[in-house]
């Protein structure tokens, strides 16, 4: 029987897709050697946090409890899947398959780098879970940041608004970066044209519900469901902040489409339009 899956899609630069990889590989080469004290004193920071919509791990020791247990609940699996990549100089954001008795788990993750170590690790799911009951009573409860909600209110009054000289002068830092799968917005004037676009092609916004968010003074995320002419969609946001603004926006999709990847944007608005890798195989 031939296997007739795609081989992943991997998005970025090419300095940042290596790196990746070699994050990546040398991530794999700890777990092969069973060595995961190992991995998370070297490629994690001293403060790292990993950071669930159901719990909260602060720490390497507290860490190193979600990897084992992640690996314990992985195994009698089938393999874990890429099925995408996109690679930033300070970020691995990924979308994962793996099959199960139950049905296909579609975990994401983002790792946030810094000197080449993971200082922050969002973990998600786009469906189902490879938790089981109890698994998380050990590790620190989920947050419902306030300071997440009030980012996550003026990020969707903005646009109910349609007020893209707001985002772009008052939202976002001056070299702000926003990526998608199909587009990769860097600068004031790039995002500013980004909105324009954006609001010319859809109209009537509006936000349906917001299923999960948390956050920290660093970071907003969110998962909500929002409507509007070209339909509804559900989506994962994750927000970096700095001095009281976004400067990096990460946007992916639970469901439906994602209106700004269903249209093509004005050349001038995309500073460095993601490269596209088909690779054969890339590991997680």
């Amino acid at each position: 029987m031939t296997d007739d899956r795609k081989s992943p899609v991997i998005i970025g630069d090419a300095a940042s897709v290596a790196q990746a990889q070699a994050y990546q590989a040398r991530r794999m080469a700890y777990v092969q050697r069973g060595d995961v004290n190992g991995l998370v004193r070297d490629l994690y920071t001293g403060d790292a946090r990993l950071h669930a919509f159901d719990f909260r791990a602060e720490g390497g020791h507290a860490i190193l409890g979600v990897i084992e247990l992640l690996q314990q609940r992985l195994a009698g699996l089938g393999p874990v899947r890429v099925e995408q990549l996109i690679a930033g100089h300070d970020f691995i954001w990924q979308e994962l398959a793996i099959d199960s008795p139950a049905g296909r788990i579609e975990p994401y993750e983002i790792k946030f780098l810094r000197d080449g170590q993971v200082y922050l690790q969002l973990y998600g799911f786009k469906q189902g879970s490879l938790w089981q009951p109890g698994d998380l009573a050990g590790f620190a409860p989920p947050v419902r940041s306030a300071s997440a909600a009030q980012w996550h209110h003026r990020y969707i009054d903005y646009q109910a608004r349609q007020d893209a000289d707001g985002l772009a002068d008052d939202f976002f830092t001056a070299e702000a970066r926003l990526m998608t799968v199909k587009h990769s917005v860097a600068g004031r004037e790039a995002l500013r044209s980004f909105f324009r676009h954006k609001f010319q092609t859809e109209s009537g916004f509006n936000l349906v519900s917001t299923r999960n968010i948390t956050g920290a003074d660093d970071y907003a995320w969110f998962e909500a469901t929002a409507g509007g002419s070209l339909g509804v969609r559900t989506v994962y946001d994750v927000m970096l902040l700095q001095g009281g603004r976004v400067s990096l926006q990460l946007v992916g999709t639970l469901a439906g489409a994602l209106p700004a990847n269903s249209v093509d944007l004005p050349e001038t608005t995309a500073t460095a339009s993601p490269v596209v890798h088909q690779l054969d195989h890339f590991v997680n």
